[in-house]
């Protein structure tokens, strides 16, 4: 099980955190960078091929980076998971429309390895869950990248990053629970 691959993306954003806390915001987006690049490198041998939400999440991280040093705003730093939420959520739009599969239903199987820990009972319930999620986390990962964005923008920086970590698994959790208790199936 890939068990890292939900907490894609986070580990920069902690690292820039424990820089910007102690003063040193730039070189806290430089080792956010490098800890992108560990992490696509991590999770690339793990999976046996390159990862491409990593690689787009070093991308990010690195075009905000330069930018964010170069005109001495870490704002535009802080759009990182802006950009990673639209792109993850075009991805799955993409999937659903063009290629009529739920994305995460691919990503439960192949990049994080979930079936394999499930009893085979709990196979279709994981299916099911990926199913119902593929078609409503594109919305959720829009809010939240507006969310993030006027967090960035207008907020603190441990403002920003509770939004950017903890309300995003709030939300997620929330969407999960909803859509069960809701009895959403497809």
């Amino acid at each position: 099980m890939q068990w890292q691959l939900f907490f894609l993306s986070i580990p920069p954003a902690v690292i820039y955190v424990a820089f910007w806390a102690t003063g040193r915001s730039n070189a806290g987006i430089f080792a956010a960078i490098a800890a992108a690049a560990l992490e696509l490198l991590y999770n690339s041998l793990a999976l046996g091929f390159v990862e491409p939400f990593s690689s787009f999440s070093l991308l990010a991280f690195s075009l905000l980076g330069a930018l964010s040093l170069r005109t001495a705003d870490d704002r535009i730093f802080k759009l990182q998971p802006v950009a990673f939420e639209l792109f993850f959520a075009a991805a799955l739009v993409y999937y659903r429309v063009v290629h009529e599969t739920a994305l995460l239903v691919i990503v439960v199987d192949d990049y994080l390895g979930l079936y394999e820990i499930l009893q085979s009972y709990q196979r279709g319930y994981a299916t099911v869950y990926a199913a119902t999620l593929s078609r409503s986390l594109p919305f959720m990962l829009v809010l939240h990248a507006a969310w993030t964005a006027h967090a960035a923008i207008t907020r603190t920086t441990w403002w920003w990053f509770n939004v950017r970590v903890f309300g995003f698994y709030v939300m997620l959790a929330v969407l999960f629970i909803g859509e069960r208790l809701l009895g959403i199936t497809e």
